[in-house]
């Protein structure tokens, strides 16, 4: 885990939440679904959501795993009525909150700043999803997990004496949204990490013993800390 500082457009949070409309949602909710109208921008006020997409073959993919701060919805902007390609759902309890995607691009369209932030985001973003394909093509199952723990290190990482400890709860289900695959699958690598020691599980936290080991498995590039996210 690094104790570089991650970008945030926090002028642009401000704003969501200053002028938007807040939404409790249970575990497990919907907060849109694929084929519904992007009206609106979101960001999330507490809790943790999951943004996914459906694969051609059937398999459920989570892009991104974000919790207080994370933005998400309506971010491609001055395009005209669009729909989700993808699902968002509260992976616990959530609150969000959302504003009309009109007024978000009357805000960026009035605001230096914000439009600056914006599009820095806009490219950390567009960044991060690059690397994440890169490692789940080039080194496999096993590289979407190891990228994922590493991701999820930097993200919720706290360091602890045995190492960098993951302070989120991750069935081994939800680490398969994440790496585009089965339970079963991850739960064999994680038994493979585990028994080199490099990983360890209790009630569903993980702690990496050795985060040298997980780059090397990927050969990581080092990426700046706010490429090397789940957000």
């Amino acid at each position: 885990m690094t104790e570089n500082t991650i970008f945030y457009p926090e002028r642009l949070i401000g704003l969501i939440k200053e002028k938007g409309n807040i939404i409790s949602m249970k575990k497990g909710e919907y907060i849109y679904h694929p084929g519904d109208p992007t009206d609106y921008i979101y960001t999330v006020k507490s809790g943790q959501v999951f943004i996914s997409r459906m694969q051609s073959e059937g398999i459920e993919l989570a892009t991104n795993l974000l919790d207080e701060n994370g933005i998400f919805g309506a971010v491609t902007l001055f395009c005209g009525p669009k729909t989700h390609a993808a699902s968002a759902k509260a992976k616990t309890d959530a609150v969000v909150v959302r504003l009309p995607q009109k007024s978000f691009e009357s805000m960026i369209l009035e605001d230096e700043l914000i439009k600056n932030e914006w599009m820095q985001w806009m490219e950390i973003d567009r960044q991060r999803a690059m690397t994440k394909m890169r490692d789940s093509v080039m080194y496999g199952k096993l590289g979407a997990v190891c990228s994922n723990l590493i991701r999820m290190s930097n993200s919720f990482g706290e360091t602890v004496p045995e190492g960098v400890r993951i302070s989120v709860k991750i069935t081994n289900q939800e680490l398969g949204l994440m790496c585009g695959t089965s339970r079963e699958v991850v739960s064999r690598l994680l038994g493979e990490l585990k028994k080199e020691g490099i990983i360890s599980v209790q009630q569903k936290i993980i702690t990496i013993h050795n985060i040298e080991k997980l780059r090397h498995l990927i050969n990581c590039e080092n990426c700046h800390i706010d490429i090397c996210q789940v957000f």
